[in-house]
């Protein structure tokens, strides 16, 4: 009977370790700023960087409050292949080709899988999707797990009809997230430009899921790392959109690189997303 009694309790303690881990993996863990962040590119006509304010913490408290009208935790299989396009390139400036097999649905989420390449010129693949439906101004936000390795660019982006790319986080391990507005132009007679910030976190983002958003206003853009707002933007009506949502993880030694020798087996999770439209007072 002490036999079975031991056996027992050694199951209950095994299930409830089980269990403990698998909570702290699913929910986001909070982390907060290393210090101020920093000025990654300068001011642009189209955006200019502001001090982040009480009102800015209180907006995004109220639409992290409300009701989505878009949610995904990407979990079905059907549902990646409905409302998303895997994409599929071979750029010489990435040490990573993308393609559509490496990204999964999966019961914590859509796993960005690294993957030793067979039919590109990078040793490695990744992963790359963005949504089939456009979407307008609004709150966005999505729940991340970046991979544990240097060189990996595990990227959250908005990409608007108009041409802009707003940056939600573009994040290398280990702490480090580059956010802001670029300009991608349509002629030889326009210049990339862009304006941004870099923001550095006291946690190691690898260890758990953190939430990363952006409130996208017709005058503004205000971006979150787990519910604090950190870096604001003044857009003055100049992006319009609608947008696609992008998630993206490609290697690359600029990203706090090098990339090391066997990435394979090491990738992004994003465990949800979410968008909420506009309260009448902010449009």
């Amino acid at each position: 009977m002490p036999k079975i009694n031991l056996l027992t309790q050694t199951l209950v303690r095994v299930l409830l370790a089980t269990v403990a881990s698998t909570l702290m993996s699913s929910f986001a863990l909070a982390t907060s700023l290393a210090g101020p962040v920093t000025f990654g590119s300068p001011d642009q006509t189209f955006g200019t960087r502001r001090p982040v304010t009480a009102a800015d913490r209180a907006l995004i408290a109220d639409y992290r409050s409300m009701s989505p009208i878009f949610a995904t935790t990407f979990s079905k299989p059907d549902e990646l292949q409905s409302d998303w396009t895997a994409q599929t390139d071979d750029l010489a400036a990435l040490k990573s080709c993308r393609r559509p097999g490496n990204v999964e649905a999966s019961n914590v989420g859509a796993r960005f899988k690294t993957l030793v390449a067979a039919d590109c010129h990078a040793r490695w693949s990744t992963g790359s999707i963005f949504t089939k439906a456009q979407y307008p101004y609004g709150f966005f936000e999505a729940r991340m797990k970046i991979a544990d390795i240097k060189g990996m660019n595990n990227a959250f982006w908005l990409t608007t009809q108009d041409h802009y790319e707003i940056d939600v986080g573009e994040v290398e391990y280990p702490n480090y997230s580059h956010l802001g507005l670029q300009y991608w132009p349509t002629s030889k007679s326009e210049k990339h430009a862009g304006v941004g910030f870099g923001a550095k976190f006291t946690d190691n983002l690898s260890y758990g899921f953190h939430d990363y958003g952006v409130l996208w206003m017709p005058r503004e853009l205000i971006f979150e790392v787990d519910g604090e707002p950190i870096a604001a933007l003044k857009t003055n009506g100049t992006i319009k959109g609608p947008a696609n949502v992008w998630f993206s993880a490609a290697l690359a030694d600029w990203a706090n690189g090098p990339v090391p020798n066997h990435p394979e087996g090491h990738g992004m999770v994003v465990q949800s997303l979410r968008f909420t439209a506009l309260k009448s007072s902010d449009r």
